[in-house]
């Protein structure tokens, strides 16, 4: 590939290199000669110790210490300690009628940190300095721009190809010299030009700072791989889209990548994230159109079993007698975490369809609708291995807590598809209103609340209430609020109280209260009874 002319050439000032400009002419290193090959992007003179509001890595500071004057013994410690955390790239001290040598805490402190510390003969103005510095990073600047935007004529050239991954990774390495990798963390895919160097098990990631005209993040990759030692490598995130975390990893030494390697890499992220923005653009309307797609076949929409045989076919689940759901509700339960639910939704899909083949789903704000085709009752949805995923989810830190409801259907044919969607969502309205609790159910396993999803018309469910709730509703919502609290938390007066911020002895008082006004006690089984159905009824019908 063509880049600028000597482009090549071009690297940034050392404090070595500085050494031998004109300005620097009988110059003398002090101390922190172990730091001679810190790099220098600029320079300036210290006009005071806040080095951390100003200071910046590779900014050579150009002073005769009068700005540390003011400062005690430990507030001159840290000032240095300061600069060796910043990575300031060294210091030139200029001797002068306050100071004409250097303090021996300094230079204990600048052999400590590894800053050079270089002193200049006193005729040399502060001014010759900062051009001699600052006029070679700008002719420093200068060529990495020329050099960017030619990398990026070439790179745009190639979008015009329409190029997959695999070409542009191809071009990249042709570039570095250097094995690199895509990796698509969500999905755990790799797609990369070396087989030997793409296949490690983890990816431990140190963001770095960015340093001039890099806009994205670049990061330290520690890789781990099964059969050899941890390498590391340069990882930069190519944003494609909200819910896939992907990376192209430089199988390189990060100190031996130049600041032209720099540009070349920037320019191929923008053309690995302009390719997965369209990826993701097209799977967005892929998604679409079957999310709707689902929907209706679940709300028996179609006007013909033809519509429905042609539907099934788009998806592709069409091969198989056997269709099955399975509902999904979750919520994060840190509001500070709640835009990852996106995350949480992914990671389950993913592994479910590792266990499940033939699955397609239907998505509705935090709630979502797998439907799956399959050839025998045996191979259904699995309660212990859905289960088994949200476990490891939970145990996994990298995700955000969350609780879970999860409701499969019984099995049926693809023109009862509508009769398997009413069960998971009467399973949802049943019990989702507690949010308390992990659970996962199945419609064959509801046992007597079957009665209630199986009752066709609801418009008058609500006579199955007994009267005495109906008035507590009534005339206490408070009170008969407490008692269908108190009797999903199974009589715990502690776990009812949190809920409702109260204290368990309000809880108790509006018990004893209940009992003496309305004659309904809890620890009457019939009355339990009676409590518990008219909370599904309520779930069913809602609060009105």
């Amino acid at each position: 590939m063509t880049v600028a002319p000597n482009a090549g050439e071009t690297q940034i000032m050392t404090v070595r290199e500085v050494l031998k400009l004109p300005s620097m002419e009988g110059a003398t290193i002090l101390a922190g000669e172990a730091g001679l090959g810190r790099n220098v992007t600029n320079a300036m003179v210290l006009e005071g110790p806040d080095v951390e509001k100003w200071g910046k890595p590779g900014l050579l500071l150009v002073t005769s210490f009068y700005a540390l004057e003011p400062l005690d013994t430990s507030e001159r410690v840290e000032f240095f300690n300061k600069l060796g955390r910043i990575g300031i790239g060294g210091i030139v001290f200029k001797p002068e009628r306050l100071l004409k040598a250097v303090p021996e805490s300094y230079l204990q402190a600048c052999d400590e940190s590894a800053i050079p510390l270089v002193r200049i003969r006193p005729d040399v103005k502060y001014e010759a300095v900062l051009m001699d510095v600052m006029g070679n990073a700008i002719d420093s600047n200068v060529t990495l721009l020329n050099t960017f935007f030619e990398v990026h004529r070439q790179t745009m050239k190639l979008a015009l190809e329409q190029p997959s991954i695999h070409t542009i990774l191809g071009r990249i390495k042709a570039s570095l010299n250097a094995a690199v990798t895509f990796y698509n963390r969500t999905d755990d895919v790799r797609v990369g030009t070396d087989p030997a160097v793409k296949g490690f098990s983890t990816l431990r990631l140190t963001e770095l700072e960015r340093s001039h005209y890099q806009t994205f993040h670049y990061f330290e990759a520690l890789l781990d791989y099964p059969s050899h030692a941890t390498t590391v490598a340069l990882a930069v995130l190519v944003p494609g889209s909200e819910t896939h975390a992907s990376y192209l990893v430089v199988h390189r030494d990060i100190p031996s990548i130049t600041p032209v390697e720099y540009m070349t890499i920037e320019n191929y992220a923008s053309l690995l994230q302009t390719e997965l923005l369209k990826q993701a653009a097209i799977e967005q309307h892929l998604f679409s159109r079957n999310n709707m797609t689902v929907h209706d076949l679940l709300l028996n929409r179609f006007s013909s079993h033809a519509d429905v045989d042609e539907a099934l076919k788009m998806l592709g689940i069409d091969v198989h007698p056997l269709y099955q759901t399975m509902l999904l509700r979750i919520t994060i339960t840190d509001p500070s975490q709640a835009d990852r639910f996106a995350d949480l939704l992914a990671t389950f899909t993913r592994r479910l369809k590792r266990v499940y083949y033939n699955v397609v789903f239907f998505e509705n704000n935090n709630r979502t609708v797998y439907l799956r085709n399959f050839s025998s009752v045996s191979l259904g949805f699995n309660q212990d291995a859905v289960e088994a995923i949200l476990t490891e989810m939970h145990a996994d830190e990298e995700l955000p807590p969350f609780v879970h409801l999860v409701a499969i259907s019984d099995t049926c044919d693809r023109y009862s598809l509508a009769t398997i969607n009413e069960q998971v969502m009467g399973m949802y309205r049943l019990f989702d209103p507690n949010r308390t609790n992990n659970r996962c159910m199945s419609y064959e396993d509801l046992g007597v609340y079957k009665l209630f999803l199986g009752v066709s018309d609801l418009s008058h469910i609500d006579d199955l209430v007994d009267p005495r709730l109906v008035r507590l509703q009534n005339e206490s919502p408070e009170g008969y609020k407490t008692l269908i609290t108190l009797a999903e938390h199974n009589f715990s007066f502690g776990d009812a109280a949190e809920e409702l911020f109260v204290h368990p002895k309000t809880i108790h008082y509006r018990v004893n209260r209940i009992r003496e006004s309305y004659g309904i006690d809890l620890s009457d089984s019939n009355d339990l009874v009676q409590v518990l159905l008219a909370s599904k009824v309520i779930n069913l019908l809602g609060p009105e």
